[in-house]
């Protein structure tokens, strides 16, 4: 469920606002997508996860920061009104680009560590090793 609303984040933002009718809702929709990422892994993820593995927390720290950053600057281009006044802005599309893509990333790999970590026993020398030094920093 959070990687589907940061991808829908992402095409809310992306193919929605390129008339004037739908200019403002889609970057609202945005926003919307973008904040329910991080409140998605709260409501989902199992309490322990985020005790338990570390690289788990940071993902969902940086998905909590990206998710910020993608409304802010959402924000920020939904202000400017209609995709002509947009167009005159140089560096806002870019930055929403980058925090939008940032929140994908993140949220998709923090699905990852949280698929990992429900995998089972460790199998190979890699996953091992792996528990072996998760068991010793606990």
């Amino acid at each position: 469920m959070p990687g589907v609303l940061a991808v829908l984040s992402a095409v809310s933002g992306l193919v929605f606002p390129r008339t004037d009718a739908l200019y403002g809702p889609a970057y609202i929709a945005s926003i919307t997508f973008a904040l329910a990422t991080p409140l998605a892994f709260l409501v989902v993820a199992p309490k322990s996860l985020f005790r338990q593995n570390r690289a788990f927390l940071w993902l969902y720290i940086a998905t909590v920061v990206s998710a910020v950053c993608a409304a802010v600057t959402s924000g920020l281009l939904m202000s400017l009104g209609s995709p002509d006044g947009a167009a005159g802005d140089i560096g806002g599309f870019p930055i929403w680009l980058l925090s939008t893509g940032a929140l994908v990333t993140v949220s998709l790999l923090a699905i990852k560590a949280w698929h990992r970590e429900q995998a089972g026993p460790a199998t190979t020398l890699r996953d091992l090793q792996r528990q072996e030094r998760r068991t010793k920093h606990r």
